[in-house]
């Protein structure tokens, strides 16, 4: 493996002086640079030369020469569009004075901020900034040379600037107005100004908000800020989990979805799953059936460990690093909607890369509320109910009754399938079906023609589909209750909430319900010292009946209860036939009859888990601007789930005769296993999780603000103990707690010799699952630093680096000490002085990064020492013997993804049209796979570093203000993703011979992760059986006969295209949103037919549950005669199955390339209709503000493919759809505040 000539000086620690000496040389070139700089600085001069320029465009002039925000009304700017001025390098109040002079308009600068208004002020003016900001009426309203300075007792002013929520916003601007002195908050929202006159009003603003003032005082304490009412713009606030910068500041790529639309989602609990849409680059499958990838940000960066056969991975993880409140953890489902107050994805290694070994996936930073400190008591109540409905049975494309009572006597065939070939008992078999039964029999001679056929058009008339949607299925439902408060004043504060969810799902029997208490407290302890703490409590109570799988899948005739509402039983739903059951009963003298209803009472599962998820934070202002902070984390997690099946029950009584000796019917049974119990199984997690974090940060502004400089130093430590055990016992009685006693060796070792029902051969073995106990342990120690300097609000560059350590990696010192480091830069254009004069373009900003970021693998699968196994069913002279599960590798290192991302922030138009595009690759080297190894070790395949891949792509988010006349706007936000993936390189040598191989390839070295193979369809043949082309050109129908060279490859089973879409419509007290997801450019198999040859309609009630026997109705258009061939493309079925084997493969058509299609989809995701009641009636009810709500889900707008598939419920790769569920789901929800 090659190594980087660059990040070769970090492979071993003796060259650290080599790199510190880099790194002094490059901040000296820094510090010449910046001194060069500064000294062709400007101080508040102006030069400007232009004729018949409107007032706007010289104030964007001033603007960007002085950095000096200028407020006036939209008005003044329209009346005054012919101005001449001839300025060269004067002041600027004499810039000004040019400029009002005869134009019956007065200014006062009010420090940072210049307002201009007219001569006669209108009371119900309104002040506008360039960026689109409205103020109110300057409380300074002196003329041209009336300018105020000084003050009359002056004070030191503390303070801090908070948005709606509670949330800090760096980098605000804070200014005396009438005075010199102004400053900006730091990351923590906090801010100083010394010798304020203390009869004096401040002036706060802030990007996107409605600037506000505030009279003077030593402590002011909190100030929140409005957002502004039209601005399209989310809170310009970055959150990286590390520190808190403003979106000005930062030059990585960042995300942040539309929170108001995030809360009112009522689908899911699962925050994440909210997320769906909102912000480009990120994929969420939110299927049911979701892959082992439900969220993906700029592609798959890691395949995981593949297995031997290349298909599929053993444990790395895909999904993204989640972060929240500052601590890593692996589940965010316990997380209340409700009480988060904002999330950032961060995609490129600028704004990833301070996570290290594991952010190559991105991550999602999650930051909860916090408290007021207004000293007003808020409380907010907010509840939804959703209604679900039943699945949708006819989703799935099979035979009617009438079809396949027809089919069943088109392909029934006594001589090749005789019914002695179906009577033996053979372990994991199957009985007769009812239809069948009738076969045999008149087969047989039992019966005669006329009686078979009134049986069998008996069966046709008969549909289940109504019993099963009524007596297996129910309507769903979701249900939430949140109410929470917040309170605090200057020196403490408070948010607590507490949650209830109901979730009802579609299968009876069925309870879930969740309880949730969050509290979080502020503390200023004097002038230096703030502390937080967080308590989030989560607890779920889950039960259920045993649950017995039916779906249309099953026989269509089949009914679950009769006409009297006695619930039917199927005895040939187990293994055996009617014939070889009766002499089992007899023998064992134990019933093995099925009645599929019966059985869910039968059997029970009840769960409980409970997390608690602690947060200390600590920040001690040591200097001017540096402070020791520190974060202390500590989760808590357990789960017990206890599964019991009594005697009565059918797994109970089966396994009950497998271990039960009684060689004739006159023989007395002899039981191995308990026969007057249940069958009881527990098992019990327990996971905790610690994190300490403790570091330094400086954040200073000079030279008024020309300079600002943000800095950070610090060192982590986690350590993750996750402990599982699980035992079985028979013969317990739930009441007295007791059970049986069992001879392990004999049953789970040896085996048991010729029992009734043998389940391996002659004899049956007991599973192993009398007790087990796993201990998985993950350690962490990172050193990590971060660089961020502004210059004149134009220029931005930051750097981070970090070094990871941990037991998942190798011992060997290059696997240790690698690090993960970035780089980037931003320019903001808009702000330099020859982009003045673009009136339309309000914000311009250039943004590069390029960087490290890692990705390592999940306990248990690969470690610097040998991982033992105990031998389960070791029955040896000395004890208990453990073998090597996974071989060590001291080199093992995690995976590396380089990331390049080019970034453009825009707005136009007044901000009315704004957004980002960025441009990415990342090319991940080292991942983690098999790895063959040499065989004298003793092992042919060790977890290795073993390929690379490669990302490309494009996203686009943009935010438009179509209509905004009187009290009526609409709004849109729009956002869409390309990404391209391809496996540049596998150190593996795959055996890929047979197109079969190559098909169920998943990860193909110069194909795409996710890749899709097919063979390439020609037709049927005279025969009816299909054919196929290969890459000769030759065609053929012989089985084994395509290579991996003759299949096609097809696309990527993975959206290529995503994105999402939402427009807010708002008028008076109204406010309706719909919001579009898409996913676009993948490809699926389709589901077909996979039937052809064999005794059809298997059916085993233990291995399938009721959800087999039926065929897809695809088959009643197979070929059935010379001449179909033109017309379909559907096979043949031919009875003999050895001469279906020999004449053909099947296989060339249910994995032919006219079965994969496209799976594009765009789906109206929800739909939300909100109504605030009138201030009059809130009044009277004693309320600050009453929202309804009504929303509709998921509906789907259009889909590329023609067969009817929705692609979120189908296995893409196989083409089996899954049952349809959660589609147009209706929801009702209330917000209150008091």
């Amino acid at each position: 493996m090659k190594k980087n000539a660059l990040l070769g000086t970090f492979h071993h620690e003796r060259s650290l002086p080599k790199f510190l000496l880099i790194m002094k040389l490059v901040l000296f070139i820094m510090t010449c640079l910046l001194m060069h700089t500064y000294g062709a600085t400007y101080a508040q001069r102006v030069t400007i030369k232009e004729r018949n320029a409107t007032l706007e465009q010289l104030v964007k002039q001033m603007r960007q020469q002085t950095g000096y925000d200028f407020l006036l009304d939209k008005d003044i700017l329209r009346q005054h569009r012919s101005i001449s001025v001839d300025l060269k390098n004067v002041g600027l109040v004499q810039a000004l004075q040019s400029i009002v002079k005869g134009r019956n308009l007065s200014f006062s600068i009010e420090d940072k901020s210049v307002v201009i208004t007219s001569g006669i002020q209108d009371a119900d003016s309104k002040l506008v900034s360039p960026d689109g900001n409205k103020i109110g009426k300057t409380e300074a309203s002196g003329r041209a040379n009336d300018l105020v300075f000084g003050s009359n007792n002056p004070i030191d002013v503390t303070g801090k600037v908070v948005d709606e929520n509670g949330k800090p916003l760096p980098d605000a601007s804070i200014a005396v107005i009438g005075g010199t002195q102004s400053t900006r908050t730091n990351g923590e929202g906090d801010f100083t100004l010394k010798d304020v006159d203390e009869k004096g009003t401040l002036l706060i603003s802030y990007v996107g908000f409605e600037p506000k003032k505030v009279k003077v005082s030593s402590n002011i304490g909190q100030i929140k800020m409005q957002k502004a009412v039209g601005l399209l713009q989310e809170v310009q606030v970055i959150n990286t989990g590390y520190q808190t910068i403003s979106k000005e500041r930062s030059t990585g790529s960042y995300a942040k979805p539309n929170m108001t639309i995030l809360e009112n989602r009522t689908g899911s609990m699962n925050i994440l799953q909210r997320l769906d849409g909102l912000v480009a680059g990120l994929t969420v499958n939110n299927a049911p059936n979701a892959s082992q990838n439900p969220f993906l940000v700029r592609g798959l960066s890691t395949i995981g460990v593949r297995s031997p056969e290349g298909n599929g991975y053993v444990g790395t993880n895909r999904n993204p690093l989640f972060v929240v409140d500052g601590i890593p953890i692996d589940d965010v489902s316990s997380i209340n909607p409700q009480d988060v107050a904002d999330i950032t994805v961060l995609k490129d290694a600028t704004a990833a890369s301070i996570w290290g070994a594991r952010a190559s996936n991105g991550v999602i930073v999650i930051t909860t509320k916090k408290g007021s400190n207004d000293d007003k008591l808020r409380i907010n109540y907010d509840a939804f109910v959703n209604f679900q409905g039943r699945p949708d049975l006819n989703y799935f494309k099979t035979l009617n009754s009438k079809e396949f009572i027809q089919a069943a006597n088109e392909t029934f065939d006594a001589e090749i399938y005789p019914w002695e070939s179906v009577f033996p008992y053979v372990s994991g078999g199957s009985g007769v079906a009812p239809h069948q039964q009738i076969q045999y029999d008149l087969a047989r001679g039992l019966i005669s023609s006329a009686a078979a056929k009134e049986r069998l058009d008996s069966l046709a008339t008969i549909d289940n589909r109504k019993q099963i949607r009524d007596l297996v299925y129910r309507n769903a439902s979701l249900m939430n209750h949140t109410l929470s408060f917040s309170k605090g004043g200057k020196a403490y504060s408070a948010y607590g909430s507490g949650a209830y969810t109901n979730l009802v799902s579609s299968q009876p029997g069925e309870k879930s319900n969740t309880y949730k208490l969050n509290l979080r407290q502020d503390l200023q302890v004097g002038k230096f010292i703030q502390l937080n703490l967080i308590n989030d409590l989560t607890y779920g109570v889950n039960s259920a009946k045993r649950n017995v799988q039916i779906t249309p899948n099953f026989y269509p005739y089949q009914l679950l209860r009769d006409e009297l509402g006695r619930n039917l039983s199927m005895p040939y739903m187990g293994e055996v036939s009617e014939e070889v059951r009766n002499d089992f009963e007899a023998r064992s003298r134990i019933s093995l009859d099925y009645n599929p209803l019966d059985e869910t009472n039968y059997g029970h599962t009840e769960s409980n888990n409970f997390l608690s998820r602690n947060v200390l934070g600590l920040s001690i202002k040591l200097w001017d601007g540096l402070k020791l902070e520190g974060t202390y984390g500590y989760t808590k997690g357990t789960g017990k789930t206890e599964i019991y099946d009594d005697i009565r029950s059918y797994l109970v009584r089966n396994e009950l005769v497998q271990f039960t000796v009684a060689p004739t019917v006159e023989s007395t049974p002899v039981y191995y296993l308990p026969n007057n119990g249940g069958k009881y199984s527990i098992n019990n997690q327990n996971r905790q999780s610690w994190t300490v974090r403790n570091q330094l940060s400086y954040n200073k502004n000079w030279d008024e603000d020309m300079h600002q400089l943000s800095a950070l130093v610090g060192h982590e430590a986690q350590e993750l103990l996750v402990n599982y055990n699980g035992s079985t016992v028979r013969g317990y009685n739930e009441l007295l707690q007791t059970y049986g006693a069992i001879d392990y060796v004999t049953l789970g070792v040896k085996g048991l010799a010729d029992p009734v029902m043998p389940n391996r051969g002659s004899q049956s073995l007991l599973s192993n699952d009398y007790f087990t106990r796993t201990e998985l342990l993950t350690r962490f120690v990172s050193y990590y630093a971060n660089l961020a300097y502004n210059y004149n609000r134009k220029y931005a560059v930051n750097s981070s680096f970090r070094i990871d350590k941990s037991n998942l990696f190798g011992l060997d010192r290059s696997a240790q000490n690698r690090p993960v480091w970035s780089i980037g830069g931003k320019w903001i254009m808009s702000s330099e002085s020859f982009m003045a004069s673009t009136k339309w373009l309000d914000n311009l900003a250039l943004r590069a990064t390029y960087g490290l970021t890692g990705n390592s693998p999940d306990p248990g699968i690969a470690a610097s020492q040998d991982i033992l196994n105990a031998i389960q069913n070791g029955n040896l002279p000395g004890g208990t013997g453990v073998v090597v599960g996974t071989p060590a590798n001291s080199k093992l290192t995690w995976e590396s993804t380089k990331n390049i991302n080019l970034g453009i922030d825009f707005g136009l138009f007044d901000n009315r049209v704004s957004g980002t595009v960025d441009l990415y690759q990342k090319k991940t080297t080292d991942m983690l796979g098999v790895f063959p190894t040499n065989a004298f070790s003793g092992y042919s395949t060790i977890i290795g570093n073993l390929g690379d891949m490669q990302n490309r792509g494009i996203e686009l988010s943009l935010n438009t203000l179509n209509i905004k006349k009187g009290d009526f706007k609409w709004s849109t936000v729009f956002n869409v993703a390309y990404n391209k993936n391809k496996i540049t390189k596998l150190n593996v040598e795959s055996q890929i011979n047979s197109g079969m191989d190559r098909i169920w390839q998943n990860y193909l070295e110069g194909f795409p992760a996710f890749a899709l193979f097919a063979y390439n369809f020609v037709g049927l043949d005279e025969l009816g059986d299909p054919q196929i082309r290969l890459a000769d050109g030759s065609v053929t129908k012989t089985p084994n006969a395509a290579k991996a060279a003759d299949v096609i490859f097809k696309g990527t089973y993975q959206p290529i295209w995503s994105g999402g879409m939402a427009n807010v419509f708002n008028y008076k007290r109204l406010t309706l949103s719909a919001n579009a997801i898409f996913n676009l450019g993948h490809v699926m198999r389709s589901d077909v037919n996979t039937v052809y040859t064999d005794r059809l309609y298997h059916a085993n009630a233990l291995r399938d549950g009721l959800t087999t026997g039926n065929l897809h109705s695809d088959f009643a258009k197979r070929w059935k005669q010379p001449g179909d061939e033109l017309n379909t493309n559907i096979p043949s079925y031919v009875s003999n199955s050895s001469l279906s084997y020999t004449r053909r493969d099947i296989q060339y058509y249910t994995y032919a390339d006219v079965n994969v299609i496209s799976a594009s989809y765009i789906k109206l995701r929800d739909i939300t209709l909100g109504y605030s009641l009138p201030e009059s009636l809130m009044n009277k009810l004693h309320t600050e503000q009453i929202t309804l709500r009504m929303q509709l889900s998921n509906l789907m707008l259009w889909k590329a493919n023609k067969e009817d598939i929705d692609p979120e419920f189908i296995d893409a790769t196989t083409g089996i759809r899954s049952m349809l569920f959660s589609q147009g789901t209706l929801s009702f929800g209330v917000n209150v505040k008091f």
